[in-house]
């Protein structure tokens, strides 16, 4: 079964690093919105969202914190307490160039699953995206959600 990865993030080049590492993955797809507020509209199926076959529901979540509108945390926290149906279920990966130990505990105060510091190298990045794409989509049972 191919897993779906909603890419939370505002910057474009963590886009192109991101699709740039899934791009060997067969097992994948790769969903990209660039703010919470946005992540949020793709979870309820929203206007440009509402088809579910174009759009599917995520079976990851790939989290940026520091973004405009809705920022990672108030997009964690909605999904945790707001959410409608099972949404609350889907893995939280947050991806941050901020490794500050507040961040960090904020994040999976809020229900991150993990949290993973953007290294500046392209090699490393590359890297952690790899393992990320295979540790999800060939190891882990994802829960089935609906909205």
């Amino acid at each position: 079964m191919e897993t779906t990865f909603l890419l939370v993030d505002d910057d474009k080049n963590d886009e192109l690093f991101v699709r740039q590492a899934f791009q060997s993955a067969n097992e994948c797809r790769l969903e990209v919105v660039y703010d919470g507020q946005e992540a949020i509209d793709y979870l309820l199926g929203k206007d440009k969202y509402s088809d579910c076959v174009t759009h599917p529901l995520p079976h990851v979540i790939l989290l940026d914190l520091k973004m405009p509108r809705v920022n990672g945390f108030e997009f964690l926290e909605w999904l945790h307490k707001d959410s409608p149906g099972d949404l609350r279920l889907t893995p939280v990966v947050v991806m941050s160039s901020s490794d500050h130990p507040r961040d960090v505990k904020l994040a999976y105060s809020l229900g991150a699953n993990s949290y993973l510091d953007k290294p500046i190298k392209w090699s490393a990045f590359q890297e952690r995206m790899k393992a990320l794409n295979i540790f999800w989509t060939r190891h882990v049972e994802k829960p089935f959600v609906s909205a």
